[in-house]
């Protein structure tokens, strides 16, 4: 039995639901679930699968972790309520899952969804950007799926990759499948409202776990490109929370530091300031 918990706000979830609901694999059971009785989703109730929980609190996080405590599947896939999957995603994470034996996490390649190409960019070259990925990421440089010394994440591209499965350092929270013994149901994220790394934090509890963290390559998901985080107190959110992450993983402050003096420098830049 396969479950799905949806952290959202409520609205329009269609995109969503069909795409799981139209796959050669079909849950048997999506758990959506909302901060509270005064967010609603709209048109739930032609989704005859589909159920609604209630957090009372706000936040990715513990929404989420509500809608695994009320899961009955042996499987859990946890997704975003703005991520559409392939009719084949399901199936292909499933497949990988039962030949990895049940200690692992696995999850697909990401696309954007406006023009159908990969969201985690290629390897950039040139003398500029080789000298970036040294400052992020010492000798090893740029590294697919690994997470850098500065504690930024490299994903993973399909045109990059050869092999079917990718052992990686961490997984996009938008969309993972566990077996659901292996499920972190304690709160795991120290802030409020907006979860900044989550996924890096979530990732490195799953591995200290004894899970492997695999994506599917040929399972594609495919989602909206977010905007870059604005100056201000988006950043210092950002900034914060990645400085848990650091320190709790034994990373390089001073090499986090560096990749946001770069990311500032070139936000600046943009901007013709």
């Amino acid at each position: 039995m396969i479950s799905v918990v949806i952290a959202s706000l409520g609205g329009d979830l269609s995109a969503t639901l069909n795409s799981l609901n139209l796959g050669t694999l079909v849950p048997d059971e999506i758990i959506i679930c909302l901060p509270n009785k005064g967010h609603l989703v709209k048109n739930l109730s032609i989704y005859k699968n589909t159920v609604v929980v209630y957090s009372e609190k706000y936040g990715q996080v513990c929404q989420r972790i509500c809608g695994f405590k009320a899961t009955n599947g042996d499987y859990v896939l946890q997704m975003d309520d703005d991520v559409v999957i392939s009719s084949d995603c399901l199936e292909l994470l499933m497949s990988s899952m039962v030949n990895h034996r049940g200690r692992v996490a696995v999850s697909p390649c990401w696309f954007n969804i406006a023009n159908n190409e990969p969201l985690h960019k290629h390897k950039q070259n040139g003398i500029l950007m080789f000298l970036y990925y040294r400052l992020i990421n010492g000798s090893t440089g740029y590294s697919p799926g690994k997470i850098s010394l500065a504690g930024t994440n490299f994903g993973v591209n399909p045109k990059e990759v050869h092999e079917k499965n990718i052992d990686v350092d961490w997984q996009p929270g938008g969309c993972i499948l566990h077996n659901k013994k292996n499920l972190i149901l304690d709160s795991y994220y120290p802030y409020e409202r907006k979860a900044y790394s989550e996924d890096l934090i979530h990732s490195y509890f799953l591995r200290n776990s004894g899970l492997s963290l695999v994506v599917v390559v040929g399972a594609k998901c495919m989602t909206k490109i977010n905007p870059r985080i604005s100056l201000g107190n988006d950043l210092y959110q950002d900034f914060k929370a990645r400085l848990y992450f650091v320190n709790m993983s034994k990373l390089s402050i001073f090499r986090m530091c560096l990749y946001y003096i770069i990311y500032i420098a070139i936000s600046l830049f943009r901007r013709g300031v």
